[in-house]
């Protein structure tokens, strides 16, 4: 009976251990979200498109800011780096589409029949497409997940009170800069009322799809102007190698990039 009553202890103790290492074994919400960062950023393809609408508005006024661009990237973070972008605009119902690419140190830019291209950093190019927002441990909160055939849905919200900080409200403007709304608001200040997101991730752990949703103030030559935006991001086979081809860098007249503002 002795030996019977040992032998069931030890069963039991293997049956708790399985369970431990069960439990284990199934990842956290935070966990799942590092991962796909990581994944990210460590790819050297990238294809992704992008959607985004941007409206502003004060007492009197409301304008609206659409913004569409299919973003390819080849062997990032290496000399031989390539980039595919192509952007449609809507201003207030005025379209504009501007085709650019990057290779050997050059920028080139199409915009309507008109070809240039002027020097720039491989960082400075990378920077010009920046479709990754990664937020710190310190503003995510609110961090949960659903899975479903192997697809894990993370949704998010931010502490926005956090924002406040000037090195980490320095980090989210990029996102304004990716799609080239920064330079339209200047040297504003911004502040944040909410933020929040939605992440879906493969069983790979690879990004597929990256929602985000803002909304706040920014001070435009002293009168406050309230802004909505909305984006969303989709990532065309995640982990796959990508090739790009790039025009003949001659057809395009080289100028200098001051000369842009």
């Amino acid at each position: 009976m002795r030996k019977m009553r040992r032998m069931g202890g030890i069963l039991l103790a293997l049956v708790l251990m399985l369970s431990l290492a069960a439990c284990s074994s199934n990842p956290t919400p935070q966990e799942i979200y590092d991962q796909a960062i990581e994944n990210l950023n460590a790819a050297t393809g990238m294809d992704a498109d992008m959607d985004m609408t941007m409206t502003m508005s004060d007492e009197s006024t409301s304008m609206e800011i659409g913004l569409s661009a299919a973003v390819k990237a080849q062997d990032v973070d290496s000399e031989s780096m390539k980039m595919d972008v192509l952007m449609n605009m809507d201003i207030m119902g005025t379209s504009m589409e501007v085709q650019t690419y990057y290779a050997d140190g050059y920028y080139m830019m199409d915009l309507m029949g008109q070809k240039v291209k002027y020097a720039m950093s491989m960082e400075d190019a990378l920077g010009q497409v920046s479709l990754t927002q990664e937020l710190s441990d310190e503003v995510l909160e609110n961090l949960t997940m659903e899975e479903s055939g192997g697809v894990r849905t993370l949704s998010y919200s931010v502490d926005v009170a956090k924002l406040g900080d000037a090195s980490t409200a320095e980090e989210y403007m990029s996102i304004l800069e990716s799609m080239g709304l920064a330079d339209m608001m200047g040297d504003s200040d911004m502040t944040y009322d909410s933020m929040s997101g939605t992440m879906t991730v493969n069983e790979d752990g690879y990004m597929t799809s990256n929602n985000m949703s803002m909304a706040g103030t920014v001070d435009v030559e002293g009168t406050p102007v309230d802004f909505e935006l909305q984006m969303g991001i989709t990532y065309n086979n995640p982990g796959q190698d990508v090739t790009i081809e790039v025009p003949d860098a001659s057809e395009y007249i080289e100028i200098d990039a001051s000369m842009l503002g």
